[in-house]
């Protein structure tokens, strides 16, 4: 089947939103009414009614060419309040999601949530941070990979540029970068390649195989681009009482429990990692907040590069 150009993609993605607004200001709509207000055909209607059904979108034909939309079983709230061209970004969005598996389908449903509650209270301003550009083409081979089951060839360009040869998994979308997560074929070890760093993709004919069963929950549960399945290195923190606050209000940490509040208003808090840069990774955003309890390898290493820091900071101070 011939790919459709950017310019109809573009073209039927916003036909879509059209539908779907059309769908929010009546009871019911009919296929002939809805090709006779946007210009094109039945059957291209019909195409439209199942992208939106495939988007999740409650659907239901009430009978032969009507249709209603069950908007109490809309997940992310009021869709009434976006005009079409939002409406039609909503629908490619969850397009784009539902390629790249579970974890993704249930973050863009939360994040709608919370977007159609911004937007039905106009003065709040929502900005969300820009991600790391990426070429467009490069994630649209590693998604098609993915979803024919074949292995992948790239050159990858960190440190020292080397091909690789790998079983890829799931794209998956950390603090504004763009991973892939795969198994390298040299090693057989599960590792994330970012896409700015990936160039010349290529489809093998060989099958993918030994993806873990439980990586769409690992990826769930992760805080960030370190969701290796075995954390066990425990790390407990202090986290002082002026910033005591955003460990409270939501988890920072991997498997974050805080384990005792206390009259000061500091807190105790114990998290789970995979590895020792993890830990520091994690730690260094909330310095000098927080100080670090056990391990004293942590506690050390951070002092360290600390001292470090300190030297080189005063060296530069003319």
């Amino acid at each position: 089947m011939k790919k459709e150009s950017q310019a109809v993609q573009k073209q039927r993605i916003i036909r879509v939103g059209k539908v779907l607004k059309a769908f929010l200001e009546r009871k019911t709509v009919t296929t002939p009414l809805l090709a006779q207000l946007l210009g094109v055909d039945v059957r291209t209607i019909q195409r439209d009614l199942k992208a939106l059904k495939d988007a999740g979108l409650p659907i239901h034909e009430e009978k032969k060419g009507t249709y209603s939309l069950r908007k109490d079983l809309i997940k992310y709230g009021d869709l009434s309040l976006f005009d079409e061209s939002e409406l039609a970004l909503i629908i490619a969005l969850k397009d784009l999601v539902s390629q790249l598996g579970a974890p993704f389908e249930r973050a863009a449903e939360d994040i709608l949530s919370r977007l159609c509650e911004y937007s039905a209270c106009r003065p709040v301003y929502v900005r969300i941070e820009g991600g790391i550009s990426l070429s467009t083409r490069t994630m649209n081979r590693l998604v098609d990979t993915i979803q024919m089951g074949r292995q992948v060839f790239f050159s990858y360009h960190k440190d020292k540029p080397h091909d690789v040869i790998a079983h890829p998994y799931r794209v998956a979308y950390f603090n504004g970068v763009w991973y892939l997560v795969a198994r390298d074929t040299k090693d057989n070890i599960i590792k994330k390649y970012a896409l700015d760093k990936i160039s010349d993709v290529r489809r093998l004919k060989e099958k993918t195989r030994g993806m873990p069963a439980d990586l769409d929950e690992v990826l769930s549960r992760s805080v960030n681009v370190w969701f290796e399945k075995d954390r066990t290195t425990e790390v407990v923190i202090e986290v002082d009482a002026a910033w005591a606050h955003y460990f409270i209000r939501r988890d920072i940490l991997p498997l974050q429990e805080i384990v005792e509040k206390r009259n000061d208003g500091s807190l105790m808090v114990r998290f789970l990692a995979c590895s020792d840069e993890e830990v520091v990774m994690c730690l260094k955003p909330w310095l000098p907040h927080v100080r670090v309890m056990k391990p004293t390898n942590i506690m050390d290493q951070l002092i360290e590069e600390f001292k470090k820091w300190i030297t080189w900071q005063k060296a530069n101070v003319h």
